[in-house]
């Protein structure tokens, strides 16, 4: 966990049942596209590989979230819906922009073009020992104890 009181921020406020406040959580589809790498290294290729293979063993993962670990975290920590906003075209980015000059989307870092968030997103991922969905990871944090007691019993009740 990158920053646990940005967790226990995120995490009191779904609990307190105004999780409307939070931002969208961009993804993409990953109909659009993959986050591969394109070096031709030993690691890029078994990365890719690996990434090609966990989609096609986890057909319900359908979308690959560019921004809010921390707050999709605490939305399942509370069992509430992740509210998305879906990129499928540089269009939508524009759109997303735009919102957040005029602040109705805010907390949400730059998103750049969808090819260039995917090369970004690929390499961020490709030192990863291994792919999960949101709801394996906050599992997998809640049985590791990474995460304050108040909240695993909470999500465990």
């Amino acid at each position: 966990m990158h920053n646990p009181h940005i967790l226990k921020i995120y995490f009191k406020i779904c609990k307190e049942k105004v999780e409307e406040i939070l931002p969208l959580t961009p993804v993409i589809p990953f109909s659009v596209g993959l986050p591969l790498l394109a070096d031709k290294d030993r690691k890029s290729e078994n990365y890719n590989k690996r990434i090609k293979e966990y989609l096609k063993n986890n057909p319900e993962v359908k979308y690959l979230m560019v921004d809010g670990s921390h707050k999709t975290t605490a939305l399942t920590l509370t069992h509430k819906k992740i509210h998305a906003i879906i990129l499928e075209t540089n269009k939508d980015i524009k759109e997303v922009g735009e919102l957040m000059k005029t602040g109705e989307i805010f907390g949400i870092n730059k998103i750049n073009p969808i090819k260039k968030e995917l090369k970004l997103l690929a390499k961020h991922f490709k030192d990863a020992k291994f792919f999960e969905s949101v709801k394996d990871k906050t599992e997998r944090m809640i049985k590791k104890k990474v995460i304050p007691k108040y909240m695993i019993d909470y999500y465990l009740k």
